[in-house]
C-alpha cells in the first residue's frame, strides 16, 4: 500500500489529489502556507491545488467571504421572510431551525443540503438582496439549485473512497487509492450512481489487475 506522503510545497497537485485529506488537515495546510482557510472542503482543495500549480499564495483569494459572521445573532422570533441572508446575523443555526419549523408547521425541521449551497452562493456573489424568502423558495422548488458542483463531487468522491476502503477486497491491492481513482473516473463519466459497489471492481477487473498484490 502506498503511504500518503507528508504535505510539502514541492508536492505535485496530481500527488496531492490522489490521496484523501481531512478538512482539518486542509485547513492546517492553508494556514501554514498563507492560503485562505475559510470554506468548504472543495474550496480548500482548490486553493491548495492552485498553490501547488505555482500560483503565489498572495494571489489566491477566497472564493467567498464569511459574511454571516457578525456580532449579534438573531433569535427565532426576530427572523422574518424579509431578513437578509448577509450581514444581519442570520445563519443556519438553532434559531433558524426553529423559525423554519414554525413557518412550515412541523415539530422538527432539518436543514437541507440545498440551503447550504444557496447560502454559499449568496456569500460568493455577495448578494446583499437575498433574504430568508429565497431559502423558502428553494425548499419549495429544489430543482432551482444544481447539485452538480465541486462540493458535491468532493462529497461523492470521499464517500466512494470510504466505502471502498471499508470493503475487505481493497486490501488485495497494493495501491488501493489508484484503484479507487480508476474506478471513480469510469463511473464519474457515466450515468451510474456515484457510489461504490464491489461489482464495479469485477466489471473493470482488467483495468486494475496490475495493482493486485
Amino acid at each position: 500500500m502506498t503511504v500518503r506522503p507528508k504535505f510539502n510545497k514541492s508536492m505535485t497537485s496530481e500527488t496531492f489529489s490522489s490521496f484523501y485529506w481531512y478538512k482539518g488537515e486542509l485547513q492546517n495546510i492553508c494556514s501554514q502556507y498563507g492560503l485562505p482557510r475559510y470554506g468548504t472542503k472543495a474550496e480548500l482543495v482548490k486553493y491548495i491545488i492552485a498553490f501547488l500549480n505555482g500560483e503565489p499564495a498572495t494571489e489566491i483569494k477566497p472564493l467567498r467571504k464569511p459574511s454571516r459572521r457578525v456580532a449579534s445573532q438573531l433569535t427565532a422570533d426576530s427572523i422574518t421572510l424579509d431578513t437578509k441572508l448577509l450581514d444581519s446575523g442570520f445563519s443556519l443555526n438553532q434559531a433558524a431551525r426553529t423559525f423554519f419549523a414554525n413557518y412550515f408547521g412541523v415539530e422538527h425541521f432539518t436543514f437541507r443540503k440545498i440551503m447550504g449551497i444557496k447560502m454559499r452562493e449568496v456569500e460568493k456573489n455577495e448578494d446583499v438582496n437575498a433574504t430568508v424568502a429565497d431559502l423558502v423558495k428553494i425548499l419549495r422548488e429544489p430543482q432551482m439549485i444544481s447539485l452538480d458542483n465541486d462540493e458535491e463531487q468532493t462529497y461523492q468522491w470521499n464517500s466512494f473512497v470510504q466505502a471502498f476502503r471499508s470493503d475487505s477486497i481493497s486490501k488485495k491491492y497494493y495501491e488501493p487509492m489508484k484503484v479507487a481513482a480508476i474506478i471513480w473516473k469510469i463511473i464519474k463519466a457515466s450515468d451510474q450512481p456515484k457510489i461504490y459497489t464491489r461489482t464495479l471492481l469485477i466489471e473493470n477487473a482488467e483495468l486494475i489487475k496490475d495493482f493486485l498484490k
